[in-house]
């Protein structure tokens, strides 16, 4: 089921392009990743992704942001936004999987860049979030409330920050 945004553009917003997410090699895969060491980490083979999980990211990220805070509209880059001044949006994921310590890990970098490709605003981030019980069903819940908590983050730091690309 997509996810859909109950929020409206206005004209007077400015307007911040979140780019692809990336994804550390490991977990751009299609199954589900869980480390089950401190020193190793398996792809899950029966536990797969509906579709790729940085686009899953994605469309979570933007509906979220959308969601989150009233300062910007939050777009995709498309032929239909083409603003060369819009800020970007870069979101990284270098964790975004179980861990045999009984947790979800979701952690990465975000760097926000003004219209002319200048470095804003970048910060780490960093979630865990308990499993309540053991398996896949849990696993996913609590990736899905670590990623509600990096939405939060960023639509908090988003709304303290002065961008001014409005038409």
């Amino acid at each position: 089921m997509p996810i859909t945004a109950k929020v409206d553009y206005t004209a007077s917003k400015p307007i911040i392009v979140l780019a692809p997410v990336r994804m550390n090699n490991l977990l751009d895969s299609k199954g589900i990743v869980y480390q089950t060491s401190s020193t190793e980490a398996v792809v899950a083979h029966q536990h797969l992704w509906v579709e790729s999980i940085s686009t899953q990211l994605f469309n979570r990220l933007l509906v979220g942001l959308r969601q989150g805070q009233t300062h910007y509209w939050v777009a995709q880059n498309s032929p239909q936004v083409n603003t060369p001044e819009a800020a970007t949006l870069l979101v990284s994921f270098q964790q975004f999987n179980g861990n045999y310590q009984g947790y979800a890990e979701v952690a990465g970098e975000w760097s926000l860049l003004d219209g002319q490709g200048e470095l804003l605003k970048s910060q780490p981030f960093s979630f865990k979030e308990s499993l309540v019980t053991n398996g896949y069903n849990a696993l996913v819940k609590a990736l899905s409330t670590a990623t509600d908590r990096l939405i939060a983050e960023l639509s908090r730091e988003l709304s303290g920050l002065v961008i001014d690309n409005a038409p």
